[in-house]
């Protein structure tokens, strides 16, 4: 099996913004639990999930409230540009990778 380098491109290309991963994941202090978060539309705002692993069931156990008026329109400024930071860096080490 070849082996090779990770490049700054493999990092800000893989996995692609947008895809439905899980990030921030954790056991619960009893380990029944696997926490984590994730987004079930593939946009910006995500849903906290557990998963049981006695039952091997997947549920939502936590979800943002939009009758506060939160949304992503009116995200922080700070939030806005770590976002568009973000989608920045993807979109040019995507078109290096074309080059």
């Amino acid at each position: 099996m070849s082996s090779r380098a990770i490049t700054s491109h493999d990092v800000a290309s893989l996995p692609q913004p947008g895809f439905n991963l899980a990030e921030s994941i954790r056991f619960s202090p009893d380990d029944t639990l696997l926490t984590y978060l994730r987004s079930p539309n593939q946009t910006l705002t995500r849903q906290l999930y557990a998963y049981n692993i006695k039952t091997e069931k997947e549920f939502v156990y936590a979800e943002p409230n939009f009758d506060d008026g939160q949304s992503q329109e009116n995200l922080s400024m700070e939030e806005q540009l770590r976002r568009e930071v973000c989608i920045l860096f993807f979109q040019i080490f995507s078109r290096e990778n074309r080059l």
